[in-house]
This record gives C-alpha cells, sequence and structure tokens, in this order.
C-alpha cells in the first residue's frame, strides 16, 4: 500500500528485534523508508540529528517508556512537531489517557491489522504535511508584513522629513512675499483707499501660516504619536485661554464660558497640543454662526469623563455635512465668506483622540450645532507621566 509519492522516513522504537523486523517490513512494503531503534534515547538522539517525519512508539521498555519519550521529544524545540503513533498492547483506557497526555497524536493496541496502522500513518502524515504547509504560509506572510512595515516606516519618516523641508521652504519664500507686501503697504499715501486691504492681508497672512503649521502637526501625529507627552493638564486653565485666544482673533462672536464643573479637574495629555484643540474648534464654532451670535461653553463630569460642550444657535447641518464636519475639506455649509474650516477641526479631533478622547458633532434641539468632547479624568497622573488609558 504506497501512501503517496512524497519520501517519506517513519522511526520505529522499540526493544522487541521482532516487532522492528514486522513494522520494518510492512513500512518498507508501503515505499516508506525506517529507521529502527530499540530505546528511547537513541531514538531522540537520532532524531536530532535527521527528523523523521513520524514516530512509531512502544510504551514498555526498559529505561525509558514510551510515554518519557514522548515528553522528551514535545517539550525540545526542535522534535515537538513530529507526530507520534503509540502501539502497544495496553488496552486500558487509562493507558491510553496517559499516551494522548504525553503529547501522542494517536494509540493503536497490539495486535494491529497492517490496514490499520497504514491508514492511520497516511492520515498523520497528510496533517502533518498540511500543519507545515500553514505555517510556511504564515511565516511567509509574515516576512511579507514585517517588509511591508519595513517600507512603510521608510516612507513615513521620508514624508515626515519631507513636510518638514517644504515647511521651510514654504516659510522663506512666504516670509519674503510678506515682508514685501508690508513694505509696500508703509509706503502707501496716509490717504490711500488701499490701506483697508490691510485687516484682510493680515487675516491671510496667518491663515496661511497656521495652514502649514497644522498640516505638519497633523502629520505628526499620524507618524510619531508616540513621541508626545502625556502629562496631567488642568482643564480649566486650558479652556480659559482658548476662549481668550478665539475672543482676541473673532470679536463679533463672544463666547459664554461657565467652567466651574471642572474648576479642578486634570486630563492626560500634551497642554500646548489641547490648548489648541479647544481652540480651533471654537473657532470652528465661529464659522457656522452670523455676527453677534454667541457661542456657549459648558462643562461637567460624569463616569470618569471631562466633558465640554461647544453649543451655537445659528443653522443646523445637513446629515452629510455632520457626517464629514471633522474630515479635511467636508465642512462646506456654513461658512462666513469662502472656503473651509482649513485644517482646525481635523487637526482637533486628532489631538482629542491621541489622548484617548472623542469629540462628535450634532444638531441641537433648538437648532445649531453641538461639539461634544469628552476625556478621560487623570486619576492616576504623576508628574513622572501618565500611564496609558
Amino acid at each position: 500500500m504506497k501512501t503517496d509519492c512524497i519520501p517519506t522516513t517513519i522511526m520505529i522504537v522499540d526493544d522487541e528485534p521482532g516487532n522492528l523486523n514486522v513494522l520494518g517490513e510492512m513500512l518498507n512494503g508501503a515505499g516508506m523508508g525506517v529507521r529502527a531503534l530499540p530505546g528511547g534515547v537513541l531514538a531522540l538522539a537520532a532524531a536530532r540529528a535527521e527528523l523523521p517525519d513520524l514516530v512509531l512508539l512502544d510504551i514498555q521498555m526498559p529505561g525509558m517508556d514510551g510515554y518519557e519519550v514522548c515528553r522528551r521529544f514535545k517539550a525540545d524545540e526542535q522534535l515537538r512537531g513530529i507526530p507520534i503513533i503509540f502501539l502497544s498492547a495496553f488496552t486500558e483506557p487509562s493507558d491510553k489517557l496517559q499516551a494522548f497526555e504525553a503529547g501522542g497524536v494517536d494509540y493503536v493496541t497490539k495486535p494491529f491489522a497492517e490496514v490499520e496502522v497504514l491508514a492511520r500513518i497516511g492520515t498523520h502524515l497528510q496533517l502533518r504535511r498540511h500543519q507545515l504547509h500553514l505555517e510556511e504560509l504564515v511565516a511567509q506572510r509574515m516576512r511579507e508584513l514585517t517588509e511591508a512595515h519595513r517600507r512603510l516606516q521608510i516612507w513615513d519618516d521620508a514624508k515626515n522629513q519631507w513636510l518638514n523641508v517644504l515647511s521651510h521652504e514654504m516659510r522663506t519664500p512666504l516670509n519674503g512675499v510678506i515682508g514685501i507686501a508690508e513694505l509696500l503697504f508703509s509706503y502707501l499715501p496716509d490717504d490711500s483707499e488701499h490701506h483697508e486691504m490691510y485687516p484682510e492681508f493680515g487675516v491671510s497672512c496667518r491663515r496661511i501660516e497656521k495652514l502649514i503649521d497644522d498640516a505638519l502637526t497633523v502629520t505628526q501625529l499620524d507618524v510619531a504619536a508616540e513621541g508626545f507627552a502625556r502629562m496631567p493638564v488642568r482643564l480649566m486653565p486650558v479652556l480659559e485661554d482658548a476662549v481668550a485666544e478665539v475672543a482676541s482673533q473673532v470679536a463679533a462672536n463672544p463666547v459664554r464660558a461657565a467652567l466651574s464643573g471642572v474648576s479642578e479637574v486634570s486630563i492626560c495629555g500634551e497642554e500646548r497640543l489641547l490648548r489648541r484643540a479647544f481652540t480651533d474648534l471654537l473657532l470652528t464654532a465661529t464659522h457656522c454662526v452670523v455676527a453677534g451670535e454667541v457661542i456657549t461653553l459648558v462643562t461637567h463630569v460624569a463616569a470618569g469623563q471631562a466633558n465640554v460642550q461647544i453649543v451655537t444657535r445659528g443653522a443646523a447641518l445637513s446629515s452629510a455635512a455632520l457626517e464629514t464636519f471633522f474630515e479635511v475639506g467636508g465642512q462646506r455649509e456654513l461658512l462666513k465668506g469662502a472656503g473651509d474650516f482649513g485644517l482646525g477641526a481635523t487637526l482637533a479631533s486628532r489631538i482629542i483622540q491621541l489622548f484617548h478622547g472623542s469629540v462628535t458633532v450634532r444638531n441641537g434641539s433648538q437648532g445649531g450645532l453641538v461639539i461634544q468632547i469628552a476625556l478621560p479624568v487623570a486619576t492616576s497622573c504623576t508628574q513622572a507621566g501618565c500611564p496609558d488609558l
């Protein structure tokens, strides 16, 4: 009976020469190679020298019995994958259980039939080959993933370096253009009507500079988020600074803030980034209201979360606009003037997520928008840093 055309080596371990001869002839007749050993110590040494495809193992042997031989095979990193079939005259269920607990894959009682032994050998050889094939596929996939990760790391590093260079190269000519424009404005006669363009010129300059800074920060968050520190940060001063910054930039829309709920609350994060996130979200809200409308900022703490709501009373957004609110270029409905929010809303969302928080937007029950920010309260922060939350 031929099992297949793949060269196969079966190791037989039995202290009875007659058993070795009978099994050897049977396997040779089936086209398999045979290595016959009279004891466990020799079997272990021979298997390490040249791995067999399968082991037929007797239990009752002097010195080291079959159970111990099997356990030593399974304890050896090189040998543990080799399937072991016990061939024994022991027929008690406890004997079979002990064989399987030692690591055997099958158990055939003596006297055995040749057809049964060959069938079981064939089955376990096939299973072993499938296992080896799967292990090779997994190893190959791991090699591919490792290589892909290495290449992605190279690209990420290159992208970060390129954006830093680009930022510098953009700022250099931009500073020249701004400087020349400033000089031209200074040359204008005091009564020139072109002086009316200067405030808009300043707004445009600041917008361009912010876009460059935001683009770099978004890239750093994507590529090297682990590089940002996490320290205990008091939330109330961060929010107060954000409100003051918005007031200095957008006088037409005052922000009414109720911060008493977080007066003693700290969160884990980086103060500079958190201040930037809340400032950008408040500035985003100013794009969604008309001049004179008040923006409300409300805070409270519940279930270990510091919650901040930014509420407007203007128009509402469509479902499609709400879905893309934090995407680059995804907000175009409630804007004062042309363009979109820039990268402010996107960057703020990335920062909040970096510090294990969440930010969402919805339409208010009485119109306007509700931007909801939730950040974990830093109950376990120390001056040495914050643990992963």
